[in-house]
């Protein structure tokens, strides 16, 4: 992929995530003007940055959502939620658009005809297409008298020109272009704006008056100017440079008024330099030695092929300013390539040089021209000495799959280190060398500290906040509550909250579950809280907590809550509890009903739930990353589902236990002690072996019988029993010998072992032994059935 098309969808998912929040405030405070400007910028640079694509649909479609988002910031049209529709559409379909061009590198073959529905609604409220008439007035002179600044475009040209428009009634437009210092920084390009201008007679590149000491020179300043004639009519020019009105002059001027200039021949005026005066440049050995690089590096550029408009202007600029340099006047104006190479070779015969200098081995990029004089192309703004030239803040973005990468390497470096503390037993056991084995064992101690500073270290790169996995709600709730005719407040709390990546990203299934749900089920009709003396607008909340090594996620609404009483009924009418549980089940417990497979409340299936599945699937989900889910609810009050997730999935730290001789692992964080019981204590109530420990009974599960795995315990020996608890239930897991815990880097189950739900993962450990990672609740389900 092209690396410029790389970074611009890189950073197009940004600029898209601001116009969507911006448009979702700005519907809460239409009034704001900041709120308008920030989302007509990002609206604006992403145009700038997709103009650079044969993407003319994309184009096409940024063009009329930035032109209806130019006429709310103008104060011509008030933003409502019909237009915000659209416009939210619109960065929708171009998001989906982002996704194939990814993937292929191009827009889809239907863009044209998607976009064309939705350019018609966001021009509609501006008129229809644009037109001429309808555009904001640029600021035009009067014909008399003309601007000083006309000078620039050189006296024999306009005593030509007006020569020609003696002999008709025609005018010309004169336009002088002033551009910000900070101008790229808007995505604005000067160029690519003046290459644009229709019917084009002549240009003139214009530089300060006094370029900067290069010390002081800061590359990314726009320093340059633009003088230009052009037939195209003033309607034309407004609508073209519409977004820089404040930076452009427009003149229209008959053959007169270019008369009455010419007779006046003012002194021409240097447009004004946007840096403050400095004193001038001193052609010196490194000077010159610099200029001359330029001008060599602009004569092999023109004498190697036919350069495009853009980079024939990026060379006049640069050649203009290097001869300025070289105190050789030039004047480029309106040049072909011809003319500019000419110049060129001139330049270099006449130029003033010192023995000693050496141009750079490094051709400097003239496409910088633009904002950079060949006195300063060799050295940066910001040197490494300059204490105050850091601007912003040291981000580097990295692709994830590069970080994935060293997290698998850190995995790898953990499993060498833990190799030698098998080392270090064989060298004393079957070498009989003591003081080798204390040596491994010192070495072991030193790599062990660097390898857990470099996997925290990576684990710190893999953290993100909450606010990525909460960004995408303000937008769903606003379109599902507009859908359901409900009012909806979303809160977020904690959003600075950090996590592993893989659990950012495997938690948006479940919270977008959890948020449908109460929207749909949770919240009343505005109808409905005003009868149970609520206000009218519902309070969403998400929130999130650091709790030690793990992350709580809480889900809250202040709705009508779950009838307990109607849950257990609803579970009992469709199977999932007996008539004993019916009875027994507590309030706290009913509502957590919620959870089991094919439950729901809905009266009527619709597209948003009432088909058994929604909060089944968040349970295996939130399970499936190790954590748990729990909900508690008062009737008329709301409602709050709690998800505890770990903080990485990383890395995970397992119990390693031995089954009829073959090493398993079992998560830490589900593991509640370990025990050794005499075997006279083990009984045995409905043909489940139990064992009572602390006056509760523990039922206790022969981990070999249910894996199928041959192997008969000692009937005189203690029990091993390994106590964990899974969904709130303490159970014994019988075991054949205790290890050590160790921390891994899971891998999934792949290929023929896909299909094998009791285990969660493979690890590598020390010894090259390929760890089973069990999944206790496919375990006991297991258990169940052999039972």
């Amino acid at each position: 992929m092209n690396p410029l098309l790389a970074q611009f969808l890189a950073e197009a998912n940004d600029l898209l995530a601001s116009v969507d929040d911006g448009l979702l405030q700005l519907e809460r405070n239409p009034g704001d003007p900041e709120l308008v400007n920030e989302v007509f910028r990002a609206a604006h640079t992403f145009k700038g940055s997709s103009g650079l694509f044969d993407f003319p649909e994309l184009t096409r479609l940024t063009h009329a959502a930035e032109d209806l988002l130019d006429a709310v910031r103008g104060g011509r049209l008030a933003l409502d939620s019909g237009m915000t529709d659209d416009l939210l559409a619109a960065f929708d379909l171009i998001r989906g658009w982002l996704a194939h061009v990814t993937a292929h590198e191009r827009l889809p073959a239907t863009a044209g005809q998607d976009a064309a529905g939705l350019i018609t609604r966001l021009r509609a409220p501006l008129g229809g297409e644009p037109a001429a008439a309808a555009e904001r007035p640029a600021p035009v002179r009067p014909i008399d008298p003309p601007p000083d600044w006309l000078a620039e475009l050189g006296t024999e040209w306009l005593i030509e020109t007006a020569a020609w428009l003696d002999t008709t009634s025609a005018t010309l437009r004169f336009v002088r272009y002033l551009p910000d210092r900070d101008c790229f920084f808007r995505a604005e390009d000067p160029l690519y704006l003046v290459r644009q201008v229709p019917g084009l007679d002549k240009l003139a590149v214009l530089g300060p008056r006094v370029w900067p000491p290069r010390d002081d020179y800061d590359e990314y300043a726009c320093l340059l100017s633009f003088v230009l004639a052009t037939r195209a009519a003033v309607g034309e020019l407004t609508h073209l440079f519409r977004y820089v009105a404040d930076q452009v002059d427009v003149v229209e001027l008959d053959a007169a008024a270019i008369h009455r200039h010419l007779e006046g021949e003012p002194e021409p005026e240097a447009a004004p330099a946007p840096a403050p005066a400095t004193e001038p440049l001193h052609v010196d050995a490194e000077l010159a030695a610099d200029a001359r690089a330029v001008l060599a590096a602009a004569h092999r550029t023109l004498a190697v092929g036919e350069p495009t408009g853009t980079q024939l202007l990026a060379l006049i600029g640069s050649v203009t300013a290097a001869a300025h340099a070289l105190g050789v006047p030039l004047d480029l104006a309106g040049a072909d390539r011809e003319a500019v190479n000419a110049a060129v070779e001139g330049v270099l015969g006449r130029a003033p040089v010192e023995p000693a200098a050496t141009p750079p081995a490094v051709d400097p990029p003239v496409t910088a021209a633009l904002a950079a004089p060949p006195a300063a192309v060799a050295e940066p703004a910001g040197r490494a000495d300059d204490a105050g030239g850091q601007v912003g803040t040291r981000v580097l973005k990295v692709d994830q799959e590069k970080v994935d990468r060293l997290m698998e390497l850190v995995g790898e470096l953990n499993v060498a280190k833990n190799g030698l503390t098998f080392l270090a037993a064989a060298a004393e056991e079957e070498f009989g060398s003591r003081t080798l084995s204390r040596r491994i064992k010192d070495q072991y101690a030193g790599l062990h500290r660097i390898a857990e500073e470099l996997q925290a270290a990576v684990m710190d790169i893999r953290m993100l906040p909450l606010s990525v996995a909460f960004g995408r709600f303000p937008r769903l709730v606003r379109d599902l509550s507009r859908r359901l005719g409900k009012t909806v407040e979303l809160v977020t709390e904690g959003e600075d909250t950090m996590a592993d990546k893989d659990v950012i990203e495997a938690l948006a299934d479940p919270l977008v579950h959890l948020v449908r749900n109460s929207l749909d089920h949770g919240i009343e009709t505005p109808r409905e809280r005003a009868e149970a003396g609520k206000p009218g607008a519902a309070r969403l909340t998400l929130a999130a907590v650091a709790d030690g090594d793990a992350v709580l996620v809480e889900v809250t609404d202040d709705g009508r809550g779950v009838d307990p009483e109607r849950v257990k009924r609803k579970a009992y009418e469709k199977g999932l509890i007996s008539e004993e549980e019916l009875e027994s089940l507590s309030d706290a417990d009913a509502v957590n009903l919620v959870f089991r497979p094919g439950f729901s409340t809905a009266e009527q299936i619709s597209d948003l739930s009432g088909r058994g599945v929604g909060m089944d699937a968040v349970r295996a989900s939130v399970e499936k990353l190790g954590g748990a889910v729990t909900m508690r609810s008062e009737l008329g009050a709301g409602t709050t589902a709690r998800l505890r997730l770990p903080l990485s999935m990383a890395v995970t730290q397992v119990m390693v236990v031995s089954v009829a001789g073959q090493r398993f692992g079992i998560p830490v964080d589900l593991v509640v002690e370990t025990v050794r019981v005499p075997a006279a204590d083990v009984g045995r109530v409905l043909h489940q072996d139990v064992v009572v420990m602390r006056g509760e009974v523990v039922p206790v599960i022969d981990l070999a019988r249910t894996l199928e795995m041959p192997w008969s315990p000692d009937p005189r020996a203690d029990r091993a029993v390994l106590v964990v608890s899974v969904n709130g239930q303490r159970i014994g897991l019988l075991v054949e010998q205790f290890h050590r815990e160790v921390d891994v880097i899971l891998k999934p189950m792949e290929g023929l072992l896909a299909y094998a739900d009791e285990f969660s993962g493979t690890a590598l450990l020390g010894d090259g032994l390929v760890l089973l990672v069990l999944n206790l609740k496919e375990v006991l389900g297991l258990a169940a059935r052999v039972a």
